[in-house]
């Protein structure tokens, strides 16, 4: 009876360690998190929360550097080059190649600009998503349409299927990596 008891013991320690293994690993694939001194020193200094910035970039690019979309866009927050330049001027770089979008720090750097220029200018985190995916301008026209925002401040959604699944699994996926970001320190 001891035998099977401490077989018992044994089987269920294999068991529950064998599910702890199979759950990091589900996070680890679904929330990968790299270059996170980058991303912390970018949200220190233009005040955006690091877990946005992750959610953002495992969206665009899973966390692959050397992504490039079908539409152009480059690196870890998936850039295009003629926002680039112009985030370039803004933020006074000099020498600013397309090549640059290629260095985590400096598309991290970048991209997290970029999202505090957004929040700067729209008042929810949901409109400032969508406007990073589909840009600025449009996201403007659709505030002032009726079917997408009620006050002209605030869109309720688009009439871009992406852009309103991009928007959702951005800010659903913040706090799976507020929860990634505690553990790590």
């Amino acid at each position: 009876m001891n035998k099977i008891k401490g077989l018992s013991i044994i089987l269920s320690s294999i068991v529950l360690f064998s599910s702890i293994i199979v759950y990091i690993t589900y996070i680890n694939v679904l929330y990968p998190l790299k270059f996170v001194d980058e991303i912390n020193t970018a949200g220190y200094i233009y005040d955006v929360e690091p877990a946005f910035i992750a959610s953002v970039i495992n969206e665009e690019s899973s966390f692959d550097n050397l992504c490039e979309s079908p539409s152009g866009a480059i690196g870890l927050m998936q850039i295009m080059p003629s926002t680039a330049e112009w985030l370039a001027v803004r933020m006074g770089i000099s020498d600013y190649t397309v090549n640059k979008l290629y260095e985590p720090q400096f598309n991290i750097n970048m991209g997290t600009f970029y999202l505090r220029y957004l929040m700067d200018r729209f008042d929810n985190d949901y409109t400032v998503l969508c406007a990073y995916n589909a840009g600025e301008g449009i996201v403007r026209n659709w505030l002032s349409n009726n079917a997408y925002s009620v006050d002209n401040k605030v869109l309720i959604t688009t009439p871009y299927k992406e852009t309103n699944a991009y928007a959702e699994k951005v800010l659903k996926n913040v706090d799976r990596y507020k929860t990634r970001f505690e553990s790590r320190f």
